[in-house]
């Protein structure tokens, strides 16, 4: 009978041998894992933004009979921003020491807007007033002195000098506590405050943007055929939007531009308008008659006032960014933006002189959500419902 054979297995090997084995298996795994995660994701399609439109419509279909009606932008006639002449330490921005002005606070003429620490100003002015008497006393000691030969022409003129200087010192030191304070000139209302107090603020640095309230400017464009209607000195009604149901403001042109802008060839116009009881306020918008609505020359259409929007330019700074007025136009579902040229305001409409045509869909309401070429879907009930 044989000896069975006996087979004698190395650990070391059979170790290594289940570790390759691992490492592919890993490795398939891993192969797996990455190009199961090359396959793309699957684009999910934009959520469509709700509106509302209205079709563009022909001035055929128009009533032109109307008065022409512009828009217009009420301002503070005069706003202009404070500061102190003087350097120092901020010790009062408001009605009392501790509390400072809130944007919008109406204030009378000779009202202490700001005050610097009084105390630095006295001081300087104490020493100053005192520099000044003791070179009146030296000039006139050196004048007799003078006049018995006792000292030159010379000596006395420079004694002389010295009180001057004192003089202009002293003046300086009086200005300067004047100026620690800021005074409303007249009666206003603080728009900006823009530090607060105990604070140490430096000459000619901002403190306070205020306004005259009592009287205001409302500034608009118009076009080269209606410019002639108006002349420096006419009153002419101003009706603000914002305060619908009062009757209209008089207002008087104190401004006709002599040349068009560049791009509306539109001519700037500036009506004061008296504003006694504070309604009116900067940013409002008027609205102008200027006259009959003549017939229109070219091919023109009319929209609702809502359909405008702001179309901004896209330009490499913001600064030199610019913006003018458009549309959006509902082509195959999607939103699409227009620029357009505007003509006069019939009511709640505005007449459009380029870039629409009759029977296209403008948005009308649901267009501060949209952007060039947004997917739209047109609302056909109320959009707050919605």
């Amino acid at each position: 009978m044989k000896n069975p054979t006996i087979f004698m297995i190395n650990p070391l090997r059979a170790i290594r041998r289940w570790a390759g084995i691992a490492g592919a298996c890993l490795a398939l795994i891993c192969t797996a894992l990455a190009l199961g995660g090359c396959g793309k994701p699957v684009a999910r399609p934009p959520e469509k933004a709700l509106v509302r439109t209205t079709v563009v419509e022909s001035m055929d279909h128009v009533r032109s009979d109307g008065e022409a009606s512009y828009l217009a932008q009420v301002k503070f006639d005069h706003e202009t921003d404070l500061s102190f002449k003087v350097g120092g330490i901020l010790v009062s921005v408001g009605p009392t020491a501790g509390t400072d002005w809130d944007e919008g606070t109406p204030l009378k003429a000779g009202s202490v807007l700001a005050e610097l620490k009084q105390a630095d100003f006295t001081n300087a002015l104490n020493s100053a007033r005192a520099k000044a008497d003791l070179a009146g006393k030296t000039l006139e000691r050196f004048r007799k002195l003078r006049a018995t030969d006792a000292i030159s022409q010379q000596e006395l003129d420079v004694t002389e000098a010295d009180w001057r200087t004192a003089q202009a010192q002293l003046d300086q030191a009086e200005q300067n506590l004047r100026d620690s304070r800021l005074v409303a000139a007249k009666d206003g209302v603080v728009l900006t405050r823009y530090v607060n107090s105990r604070v140490t603020v430096a000459p000619g640095q901002r403190v306070l943007r205020f306004a005259d309230t009592s009287l205001m400017s409302v500034e608009l464009g118009l076009p080269d055929r209606l410019i002639g209607r108006i002349t420096p000195g006419k009153e002419v009604p101003v009706e603000v939007s914002a305060l619908e149901g009062l009757p209209a403001f008089r207002g008087r042109v104190s401004e006709v531009g002599v040349a068009a802008s560049t791009e509306g060839r539109l001519f700037r116009v500036v009506i004061k308008v008296p504003n006694p009881d504070g309604l009116l306020r900067s940013g409002m918008t008027a609205r102008i008659h200027v006259g009959d609505t003549s017939v229109p020359t070219m091919p023109t259409v009319c929209i609702p006032l809502s359909a405008l929007v702001t179309l901004v330019t896209n330009a490499p700074s913001a600064a030199s960014s610019q913006s003018q007025l458009g549309v959006f136009v509902v082509q195959e579902g999607k939103a699409m933006t227009r620029a357009v040229k505007t003509g006069d305001i019939l009511n709640s409409s505005i007449l459009i002189t380029e870039g629409l045509r009759a029977g296209e869909q403008v948005v009308t309401a649901g267009a501060s959500f949209l952007y060039d070429g947004a997917p739209v879907e047109v609302a056909t009930g109320n959009l707050a419902a919605k």
